[in-house]
């Protein structure tokens, strides 16, 4: 119970930071710091060591969810004393999987530009999320500026340290044919112009890996999960290791969606910790 006061007691929350607008839509993230409290003006200190930080993106199926329902997915990181930036992206309610990972990659080109503001150390930059923002994820760490049918991504400034995946979709075609959801497959296609199977192709993460540039990824997935197929994780982990990437594939027993038990978190964040040293 130590640890939970010892969080309040350390770190600093800004919210509803907009790191990017477009289509008048202003895109939003909160950024969790580590902070003295002084009781007066100016109110807090930073330190003068940079943090490692952790960058979240929430799940939803591209389609729901905010950055607000996940806050309590990375206490374990501020109990560390790391910098957190969560973030929202655009649903496909207002783009397609092209512009949520743009916003995935704007989000962090922002925290690189702001580093010296927050004492983000941009030598240990981190992305995770789930589901949805698993996916989202694996692709804002593993590509780094390209053009598909028009369609150009930012370049992502600065490298990632590593990649904390959570039962996330890793081949997208075969999520599409496993869900077998004639509305929502609509949904996840209607705003894209160009080449469909390219398209698809595009957005697998298993599709941009590379031996030279893909970060150390570690990922967690219940072998009972009906929402996102354990198969996705097994993929993802079998191509990382034949083309020789720093990786580890943590299989949660018996277990769906994400309906971990304290002691399986306890579990998986001794593994995050002992893949990240």
């Amino acid at each position: 119970m130590k640890s939970i006061y010892k969080v309040m007691e350390d770190i600093s929350i800004i919210s509803q930071i907009t790191y990017k607008t477009i289509d008048s839509l202003e895109k939003q993230l909160d950024v969790y710091y580590p902070a003295k409290k002084l009781g007066k003006e100016p109110w807090e200190e930073l330190s003068d060591q940079t943090k490692p930080t952790l960058i979240y993106f929430h799940g939803g199926g591209w389609v729901s969810g905010d950055r607000i329902s996940r806050s309590l997915a990375f206490l374990p990181y501020l109990e560390k004393g790391w910098c957190v930036v969560n973030v929202d992206y655009r649903l496909l309610q207002e783009t397609n999987l092209i512009g949520c990972v743009n916003d995935c990659i704007d989000a962090i080109n922002w925290v690189n530009e702001n580093s010296s503001t927050y004492k983000f150390d941009t030598d240990q930059i981190y992305l995770s999320g789930e589901s949805a923002g698993g996916h989202l994820a694996l692709l804002a760490g593993m590509i780094n500026e390209f053009e598909l049918d028009g369609h150009h991504l930012s370049k992502r400034k600065g490298a990632i340290k590593g990649i904390i995946n959570w039962y996330g979709i890793t081949e997208t075609k075969s999520a599409i044919a496993f869900w077998n959801d004639e509305g929502y497959t609509d949904l996840i296609l209607k705003k894209w112009e160009g080449d469909r199977n390219r398209y698809l192709e595009f957005t697998s993460p298993i599709n941009h890996i590379s031996q030279q540039k893909t970060p150390p990824i570690i990922s967690f997935h219940g072998n009972k999960d009906i929402n996102v197929e354990y198969e996705q994780a097994t993929l993802l982990h079998e191509k990382l290791e034949a083309s020789g990437v720093k990786n580890k594939l943590v299989t949660i027993e018996g277990k769906k969606h994400g309906d971990f038990s304290a002691n399986d978190l306890e579990f998986i964040f001794n593994e995050i910790w002992g893949f990240l040293k």
